[in-house]
């Protein structure tokens, strides 16, 4: 019981105190109120869970079996990936604040002894079950890239061999950008890729939501919070937008970074971030990333062992998304704003194109990467030529970047410099091109490395510079970038 005595010289103190902690406690339960929930049922809380598979395989439907299998292999005959779709939609407010989202799958079986890396990837096509396999991500609807077509990384789970284990996969990134509805549909698809080294004993069994023992299906545990008082003060601003933290500015960088090999041979991938991150950049345009494969890539994937580093080199979240060729090194694209569009597609002769969409002043601009054949000089006009086509899918402002391995003024060259303007060219007649060189130059004296953009009243050019990025007489990498600033309007 308490007991308080007031009198005309002593004001109540206690019971003011009092009032004032009942409100602030009240108030921190009604604003930080926490919910969890387990999606695991199938059919409605999870709409899919399956396995698809190349090679003879490629057109198989795994959605009746009770595993979900992933493997890397040299052999497409064996190339397996996991997807899964979660109803987020329907059983997540809108407006809810993912505080924790972790996938849990329970381990059926191992091929070896291995520990695997296996990598979360968004899924940017809704696929369904009994009409997706590694060709198809729907009834006749093909995949631009066979195994599906995928979107940003959220991070890797290392995986061992001890059955029955429950391993877990935070996706929390991942859940909390599709709730806000980042990427339109408010349904988590995911898939599951191993992104270790290739080997025979790579596979890993899961069980699936076909599974007889409810226990061991997968699950994905959401803790979220709401706003339950109509009487608490105004909730906190939203995070920042693209134009809260760059007004109506585009900064974007292109650079082929030859494997992270430096100018004396040296594999040096934190010189490679430790440049990028003085530049300051937006989105980021890369070429010659291995994929466990080649010089300096051996075991891993460049892509997001580059996108990890440079996120904890300047502290924010990065996104990266890759094309899918083969054989060749990679092209990829690194973004600091979230993506509210991704994929990517193959060209002929094994080369790709990487794309993302990203908002800036309320405009979604389509920025692209890619590779242009150097070795066989007629196979450039036939990859520029279906790029351009792929990027006429995408509404304007379009910016494309990449190595083309072509000179300017030459036919290769006129058939993008013809519907796009060249940004080097642009900016040398405006007066703000800029280069340490003073040619512009980018390999020697070769100028192979473009920023290309569309002809749009939404998009202008401010300035175009090839910085040096020399430290101590040493490049990181045989190329310079190109650094262009665009306004949006």
């Amino acid at each position: 019981m308490l007991c308080v005595v007031c009198s005309p010289i002593r004001p109540c103190r206690s019971i003011r105190t009092l009032a004032l902690l009942i409100a602030i406690i009240s108030f921190a339960a009604a604003a930080s109120a926490q919910t969890t929930v387990t999606l695991s049922t199938p059919g409605t809380h999870v709409s899919a869970d399956l396995t698809v598979q190349g090679g003879a395989n490629a057109i198989a439907d795994f959605s009746g079996t009770d595993s979900l299998i992933s493997k890397t292999s040299s052999s497409a005959d064996y190339q397996r990936h996991i997807l899964l779709k979660f109803d987020t939609e329907n059983f997540i407010p809108s407006g809810a604040v993912i505080k924790s989202a972790k996938l849990q799958l329970v381990l059926k079986a191992s091929a070896s002894s291995e520990t695997r890396a296996l990598t979360a990837y968004y899924v940017t096509k809704s696929f369904h079950t009994g009409e997706t396999n590694w060709l198809y991500y729907d009834s006749g609807k093909a995949w631009s890239t066979p195994g599906g077509d995928l979107g940003a990384s959220f991070g890797a789970t290392q995986v061992g061999d001890v059955e029955g284990r429950t391993y877990t996969f935070d996706v929390t990134q991942l859940v909390s950008k599709v709730v806000s509805g980042a990427y339109g549909s408010r349904y988590t698809r995911l898939a599951l890729l191993d992104t270790g080294g290739i080997s025979t004993g790579s596979a890993k069994e899961f069980y699936s939501t076909r599974a007889k023992n409810s226990a061991v299906r997968p699950k994905l545990v959401i803790t979220y919070t709401t706003s339950t008082s109509t009487s608490s003060p105004p909730p906190p601003p939203p995070p920042p937008t693209v134009s809260d933290i760059t007004g109506t500015t585009l900064r974007v960088i292109q650079w082929n970074i030859h494997k992270t090999k430096n100018s004396n041979g040296v594999c040096d991938p934190n010189f490679t971030i430790d440049t990028i991150a003085k530049m300051k950049p937006d989105v980021i345009s890369l070429n010659e990333l291995n994929y466990f494969s080649g010089v300096c890539g051996w075991g891993f994937d460049m892509t997001e062992r580059l996108r990890s580093m440079l996120q904890q080199k300047t502290g924010v979240t990065w996104y990266a998304v890759q094309d899918h060729t083969s054989d060749q090194p990679r092209d990829a694209i690194f973004s600091r704003f979230p993506l509210v569009t991704s994929g990517a597609t193959g060209l002929s002769y094994d080369r790709g194109v990487a794309h993302v969409g990203v908002v800036v002043k309320g405009r979604t601009v389509n920025l692209f990467s890619t590779h242009i054949e150097w070795d066989n000089a007629s196979y450039r006009p036939i990859q520029i030529k279906e790029a351009i086509r792929y990027l006429s899918t995408f509404a304007e402002p379009r910016i494309l970047m990449g190595d083309f391995n072509t000179w300017p003024n030459t036919s290769d060259y006129s058939l993008v410099a013809t519907p796009y303007q060249d940004g080097w060219t642009a900016a040398s007649k405006a007066g703000t091109a800029s280069s340490y060189n003073g040619t512009g130059n980018t390999h020697g004296a070769s100028r192979f490395d473009y920023v290309f953009f569309t002809r749009s009243s939404s998009l202008a050019l401010d300035s175009v510079n090839v910085p040096n990025t020399k430290v101590n007489g040493v490049s990181p990498s045989d190329h310079d970038p190109v650094v262009a600033v665009f306004s949006v309007k």
